[in-house]
């Protein structure tokens, strides 16, 4: 029997993000100096980012998450 791989293909790796951590954050503290805290949702960093929501939300569960990374 052959080697056990922890995936399919081991010398597949993934893409690189496009959307890190680092560009989210900075979008969530321009819309929070712009218009204050309460303008940081999770919706208008994405939108701020160019990112898909679901890029925000894979990286912070929640809005209290990611105002905490702030």
């Amino acid at each position: 029997m052959g080697a056990v791989f922890p995936r399919p293909y081991p010398w597949a790796v993934g893409r690189p993000a496009q959307h890190d951590v680092d560009r989210l954050l900075d979008a969530a503290v321009r819309l929070a100096a712009q218009s204050g805290p309460g303008s940081v949702t999770m919706a208008a960093v994405a939108r701020e980012a160019g990112a898909p929501s679901g890029s925000v939300y894979h990286r912070f569960p929640s809005r209290a998450a990611l105002l905490a990374a702030l």
